[in-house]
């Protein structure tokens, strides 16, 4: 049965963690406190390190919790999935998961746990948007000899910067 106390807040995990990432995303890792996180989710400082030890295993823990796979039906050609791929990440890189996503891949550079995060993070897109490239190059829309890894890299990289754009206000500019 269970145990003495209050019974735990079966949201809490997800407000914390989703507070967390916000922190993160305004804050920077420098900024990233536990008291700052609990202050944002509505909750003690206590409950957050009852659920995680440290400040980084909490950081690790709210940068997993985001999902980072797209959703590309089979339908339509290619480009036009490419399209709904290029879409998905626009829409991720502009909210404040995508801000976060900035931050962990600049804190990245010194941080192998960060890193690791984020490589699988990356991985899980490339996974899912090398899919449909495969599925072109099986009914002739896309060369086999294009280096889909890089090619989804650069498509990756533009989505990033126009999220930062988003982010920032910038206008969007038609030519």
């Amino acid at each position: 049965g269970p145990g003495p106390g209050r019974p735990r807040d079966p949201d809490m995990d997800a407000r914390v963690l989703d507070a967390a990432l916000q922190v993160y995303a305004a804050h920077g890792k420098a900024g990233f406190t536990v008291d700052l996180v609990a202050k944002t989710a509505g909750c003690s400082r206590p409950a957050v390190y009852a659920r995680w030890p440290t400040r980084q295993d909490l950081l690790l823990a709210a940068v997993r919790s985001f999902d980072a796979s797209l959703e590309v039906a089979d339908e339509g050609s290619v480009r036009d999935q490419l399209v709904s791929v290029a879409h998905q990440m626009l829409e991720g890189f502009s909210s404040t998961h995508g801000i976060a996503t900035f931050r962990i891949v600049l804190d990245s550079g010194d941080d192998e746990a960060l890193r690791a995060e984020w490589e699988q993070i990356n991985t899980v897109r490339l996974e899912s948007a090398l899919e449909v490239l495969e599925r072109g190059v099986s009914r002739g829309e896309w060369h086999p000899d294009v280096a889909s890894t890089e090619f989804l890299r650069s498509l990756t990289g533009a989505t990033m910067l126009q999220g930062i754009y988003n982010h920032l206000g910038f206008p969007q500019r038609s030519t």
